[in-house]
């Protein structure tokens, strides 16, 4: 079911992106920490897509004609996700910050079921993790983390720069 709702999802993405509509996407959350480190459960698929406000209504509409529920859901003024789009079980978060368009950019292709995806690199989906930092999300850095794929370097040089602690307080 997440496999096939992700191929969903994948499909309209793609073709949005090659219209020029959407700027990009990466697979973030669950499945993308699966990617880099042992698979774990998950409910639901994260993505991240960078896409200018205007075309927003229409990404939604693409989802709905694709077969799926979507609904554009807009957060309160300092609520950490302003735009959200759900569709059926896919979180697709609406990239409104640096880092996360950042990670759009620098994400690594990653086979999946079959199919080449867009997954967020293991540093950046710390960074991401980190910024969320739920009890969820930092179990995912420590999964991350000890899977040893991470250029701690280049994690260093993002944590300062998008000022993230690396380490607790």
């Amino acid at each position: 079911m997440l496999l096939e709702k992700l191929n969903q999802a994948l499909a309209v993405l793609t073709v949005l992106r090659n219209e020029g509509r959407i700027g990009g996407f990466t697979l973030i959350g669950g499945l993308a920490v699966s990617a880099w480190s042992p698979p774990r459960a998950t409910m639901d698929v994260d993505l991240l897509v960078l896409v200018e406000s205007n075309n927003l209504n229409h990404l939604v509409q693409a989802l709905c004609a694709a077969g799926m529920d979507a609904e554009l859901r807009r957060g309160d003024f300092d609520d950490p996700i302003p735009w959200l789009i759900r569709a059926d079980c896919l979180d697709i978060i609406v990239a409104t910050k640096k880092y996360e368009a950042e990670a759009i950019e620098q994400s690594i292709s990653v086979r999946i079921a079959g199919k080449d995806v867009p997954v967020a690199s293991p540093e950046y989906l710390i960074i991401l993790k980190l910024k969320a930092g739920g009890p969820r999300d930092l179990l995912d850095v420590q999964e991350l983390l000890a899977a040893n794929l991470v250029d701690r370097v280049l994690l260093a040089e993002l944590a300062s720069r998008f000022q993230v602690a690396l380490s607790p307080a």
